[in-house]
């Protein structure tokens, strides 16, 4: 675990704190309630093994990333638009696979509403898909 690195990253004026692992294919993992990065530590090694880059962020608010100035105002939106503008940030031009947990699958299945030519393909993990989404 000593080879993750770690980097705060600025997107729309909030630095995010991301965790990265691996070159190749990007994986975006988006954590579960109240988790932070470190709920994918074990994923991020094995994604990283098998020839993948395992990008980990945590969301505005949670473990070292930047709380917003008025965090009652956040919307999923907005967290959507955060992961937009990470993969903007760290120049990733391909699609991702995107796999969420928890609270992250719902960021999961609204970027892929929001950002679909972004998307290679979605897993996620202890939700069910409503049809509201």
């Amino acid at each position: 675990m000593d080879k993750i690195q770690h980097k705060k990253v600025d997107v729309g004026g909030l630095n995010l704190h991301v965790a990265e692992l691996g070159s190749g294919p990007a994986v975006l993992l988006l954590h579960g309630f109240p988790e932070i990065w470190y709920s994918w530590r074990y994923q991020m090694i094995a994604l990283a093994e098998a020839g993948f880059h395992a990008i980990t962020p945590d969301f505005r608010g949670y473990g070292l990333s930047d709380q917003p100035s008025e965090p009652e105002k956040a919307t999923y939106h907005d967290v959507v638009e955060d992961m937009a503008g990470l993969l903007d940030a760290l120049s990733i031009q391909k699609q991702a696979f995107v796999v969420g947990k928890d609270f992250g699958a719902a960021i999961a299945y609204y970027f892929d509403l929001c950002h679909s030519h972004r998307v290679k393909g979605i897993v996620t993990l202890g939700i069910p898909l409503h049809k509201t989404m």
